[in-house]
């Protein structure tokens, strides 16, 4: 979703639930939606679903928002019941008006009930959104998706904030964390530090305590993680100077951590099959950077063929880290660039060189369905790129982190949580990670 001042917004956040697709969800067997919906008693938020009978006991736990209707089958007002307390909202908008929009973004001359259903929920986010602020709607319709910045722009043209299950999941976290709760699962919060160390080592169950090397790396990654949410924080506290400087604060931060971890790695993988080359004796020759470590990987493809592979097969990541490290530690730094499509979405950007490019697309990005910027967060302008730091450093994250778990793997290192597992402990620090993979909203 673009960038949107959420979590600025005072009291709860409230989720307004599109009861049809996400009764589709879950009848399909769809994990993220039951996650989502765990949350519905949280603290933090205020679920509320649009009517509709449904066999699914998460659903049904959601409050309906009461419909009124005048004796013409217009919509004339919307009520949520919650906790006995009732909070009336007027409908004004005209239902033929609402109906007439629908029809061209469903490229219809008329609206089948379900239809003419979707495209109403959105008014009434719009009715409830002009009385209380920048709440967020979850969908799965794909018209309702694709059109949602249309909606903004035109008519209803207000801030609907309509967002995928993944997206409002992520929205729910960082305004969690924002507020200081840490959770791993719905009623179950943990101190900052332990949230970030639980999270890391769900994600790299083949990491070992005990190692100097290796646990220089796991407080990193800990440090890493925490980058991301600040730049997450930022993303979703709108766009503005302060905003864009914040974002390049934690950017700079995360593209220092980053070369560091593959460094960590390249040291273990020295020191454990004594690894002599020429240039040994220099420490920055020890290096997963195919220029820099060209020797020390040489000798390592000799010593152990199948972690080189892998190591090559991630070069493009490896070589796009180095680059940016380059630009931002010992160069010019990327220059800074606030965007704005009028009536549409803004974003904080840098601008980024061809090469920078060249290795975002080399790492398997994409666009996206339902997002103006790819998976990686580029985007074009004329002949210019820029890079929103946010959904670099998410797609980014996620790949290091891969990389460096199966690294760990062809180092010898088995997967704790499957050896505690088969050995039968009950362990706390085990559950513990094994509700956070189940229920935890966020990266």
């Amino acid at each position: 979703m673009v960038s949107k001042p959420i979590l600025l917004k005072k009291g709860k956040l409230r989720i307004l639930v599109d009861s049809r697709s996400l009764d589709n969800l879950l009848s399909k067997g769809d994990q993220n939606t039951r996650t989502l919906l765990r949350y519905s008693r949280c603290e933090l938020f205020e679920f509320v679903r649009t009517p509709l009978n449904t066999d699914h006991d998460e659903l049904r736990g959601v409050p309906a928002l009461i419909e009124e209707y005048d004796d013409k089958g217009n919509l004339i007002g919307i009520e949520i019941m919650l906790d006995e307390c009732q909070s009336p909202t007027a409908f004004n908008y005209i239902m033929q008006d609402v109906e007439e929009i629908g029809k061209p973004i469903h490229d219809k001359e008329s609206l089948s009930a379900d239809e003419k259903e979707a495209v109403i929920g959105v008014f009434i986010q719009a009715a409830l959104n002009r009385v209380d602020g920048m709440n967020v709607m979850v969908t799965d319709n794909e018209v309702l998706l694709r059109n949602r910045l249309w909606f903004e722009s035109h008519f209803p043209g207000h801030p609907l904030n309509i967002a995928t299950v993944e997206e409002a999941k992520e929205i729910m976290d960082l305004f969690s964390k924002y507020r200081n709760k840490y959770y791993i699962s719905s009623n179950y919060p943990r101190a900052k530090w332990l949230w970030y160390w639980f999270s890391f080592r769900s994600k790299v169950p083949n990491y070992h305590v005990g190692d100097n090397i290796l646990d220089a790396l796991a407080s990193r990654f800990v440090y890493l993680l925490m980058s991301l949410d600040e730049m997450g924080f930022q993303y979703y506290s709108g766009v503005n100077n302060d905003t864009m400087e914040s974002t390049i604060y934690h950017f700079n931060y995360f593209i220092s951590l980053a070369p560091g971890i593959f460094d960590n790695l390249a040291i273990r993988t020295k020191n454990q099959f004594n690894l002599k080359f020429r240039g040994d004796n220099f420490p920055p020759r020890t290096s997963l950077n195919p220029n820099a470590g060209k020797e020390f990987l040489k000798a390592l493809r000799e010593k152990n063929p199948n972690l080189h592979d892998h190591i090559n097969s991630y070069v493009h990541l490896i070589e796009l880290i180095y680059h940016l490290r380059e630009l931002v530690i010992h160069r010019e730094m990327p220059p800074k660039a606030g965007f704005e499509m009028p009536h549409e979405w803004k974003a904080n950007f840098i601008e980024v060189d061809k090469n920078t490019i060249d290795l975002v697309s080399s790492c398997g990005d994409k666009n996206q369905e339902y997002e103006p910027i790819t998976q990686w967060g580029l985007y074009k302008l004329g002949t210019k790129y820029f890079l929103e730091p946010f959904h670099f450093a998410k797609s980014a994250a996620s790949l290091l982190l891969s990389f460096s778990n199966k690294y760990l793997d062809l180092l010898g290192f088995s997967n704790f949580i499957e050896d505690m597992e088969r050995q039968g402990k009950k362990d706390t620090f085990l559950s513990t990670i094994k509700i956070l993979k189940r229920d935890s909203l966020g990266f």
